[in-house]
């Protein structure tokens, strides 16, 4: 067992003692064998230590979903799937508080984990809802030939989340994969591995899931590879930082040509024009960038103010930026969190100490560390940014915005937002719903917000264009990533 301090008191939870495999947490098979110590950002305490897993493990993983894909699995009707995804959302809403413990104790704040369980919950219900619903089409010709088309699962899916919203990113790969009657191979993020593993855990015990389709291994790079390039899986999703997508693409086409859905990173830019609504913009800008800590692929991080309003705009998200309460997540009170881990301290810290070397902009709130225990940083304002500098051209994933210098005109904003590899989100903020109408047209992003930031609805799909990946969660357009489509003629 081990322990963590939570707002109610200590929750205990039974210790994982290794991957997730075949129906039961099992010692890991690899030669090799490695723990991971996991702590808490917010105190430095140690919460555990997990058993990583191997390549063996993904091995006996990928026979174990052969042979549930094969036998039991491949009998359930859309019906008895659907219900599997009920039942894991109501064993998910009965152990909400766990949950929410173990995503908390990741760093993010109690109420925002509190609503990434949640969301998972309702994910599952939604996808639920498509899995009595996958049909094909039928074809009425003259030639005397009967057409029509199935949809089938692709098989065995391996799933390789980030760490940033552990349950909630792999929820929205396991829900539409199971409802479409694959097996599935999670690897999450090895920070954050605990809250999938409590998912293995309550599907087991409160499900008929047949044995083999779920799978969780625990694990870094080795495992991450192992999946990519087994020829034995049959589909990739994988969400995380570009240069590791580059990875999964070049394993897939090296392996067996797997089918991949990437969802890479972004430098997302927000358009606030001087006719917004300017204190809307402002909460919003100011969740856009500071939601979990811009630990967010679609963070808002850079920000391009109409002429003219930029000292009245930054004067009122700096007095919204000063009123946060930084601290341990288990303290309600408290609304916003750490880094996930020290590696990613010392990664945003560095950037921020290469930004104020590099003298390209302006710091004009926070920059440092808050207090000298566990892994917090004050939310930090740049302004007057060089479009060349690093802060504008990279990936930081911390709680720092980049204030570029301001526009003029609205083709100005949609060149300068564009000039970016990145492609995932875009913001928006204008009274004028036809100049709102052009930017969306133009802003080169899967996603544009008008007016609001971060609303990412279950049945809306979310993915990116250019380096920020290919393919869709969430949606209708994610039950189509987890299917193949048979084209079937019939001479009558």
């Amino acid at each position: 067992m081990f322990s963590i301090k939570a707002p109610q008191g200590p929750i205990s939870f039974t210790r994982f003692v290794g991957p997730f495999i075949n129906g039961k947490f099992r010692p890991t098979l690899a030669t090799s064998p490695a723990t991971r110590a996991l702590y808490n950002p917010c105190t430095d305490e140690l919460i555990d230590t997990v058993n990583e897993a191997g390549s063996e493990d993904v091995d006996l993983a990928v026979q174990s979903a052969q042979a549930a894909l094969k036998g039991p699995w491949k009998e359930f009707s859309g019906k008895r799937r659907r219900n599997v995804l009920l039942n894991i959302a109501s064993a998910l809403e009965k152990n909400m508080y766990k949950l929410t413990v173990l995503e908390a104790a990741c760093g993010k704040p109690f109420e925002e984990a509190q609503f990434d369980i949640e969301e998972s919950i309702e994910c599952f219900r939604y996808f639920a809802g498509h899995a009595d619903k996958i049909i094909g089409q039928s074809y009425a010709t003259e030639d005397n030939l009967k057409s029509y088309t199935l949809r089938k699962p692709v098989g065995i899916c391996g799933l390789i989340t980030s760490f940033n919203y552990p349950l909630l990113l792999a929820v929205w790969k396991i829900a539409p994969a199971l409802a479409c009657g694959n097996a599935v191979i999670v690897k999450p993020a090895p920070q954050t591995p605990l809250s999938c593993l409590l998912l293995s855990d309550l599907i087991a015990a409160h499900t008929d899931l047949p044995e083999g389709v779920f799978n969780v291994l625990p694990g870094g790079e080795a495992v991450g590879n192992a999946i990519v390039h087994h020829k034995g899986i049959q589909k990739c999703s994988f969400t995380g930082s570009g240069g590791v997508g580059r990875k999964v693409l070049a394993a897939s086409s090296q392996s067996n040509l797997k089918p991949v859905t990437l969802e890479l990173g972004g430098k997302s830019p927000m358009i606030v024009f001087a006719d917004a609504d300017l204190d809307q913009a402002v909460e919003d800008v100011f969740g856009a960038i500071y939601a979990n800590m811009g630990q967010n692929c679609c963070a808002g991080s850079r920000l391009y103010l109409e002429s003219g309003i930029e000292n009245e705009f930054l004067e009122k998200l700096k007095a919204r930026a000063l009123q946060v309460k930084i601290g341990d997540s288990m303290d309600l009170s408290n609304n916003f969190g750490a880094m996930v881990d020290r590696t990613q301290f010392d990664r945003v810290m560095g950037i921020l100490d290469q930004a104020k070397a590099e003298g390209l902009s302006d710091l004009y709130l926070g920059g440092k560390r808050h207090g000298d225990k566990g892994c917090f940083i004050e939310p930090t304002i740049f302004r007057n940014v060089d479009e060349n500098s690093l802060l504008a051209r990279h990936e930081i994933f911390g709680p720092v915005l980049s204030v570029m210098k301001p526009f003029v005109t609205e083709e100005e904003a949609l060149e300068r937002a564009n000039a970016t590899p990145y492609g995932l989100a875009s913001g928006v903020w204008t009274k004028d719903m036809a100049k709102a109408d052009r930017c969306v047209q133009e802003l080169d992003s899967g996603v544009t917000w008008v007016n609001c930031y971060n609303m990412t609805p279950i049945h809306l799909p979310f993915g990116g264009v250019k380096e920020s990946g290919f393919g869709k969660d969430l949606g209708y357009e994610a039950v189509n990533e987890y299917l193949t489509i048979k084209t079937v003629t019939v001479r009558v």
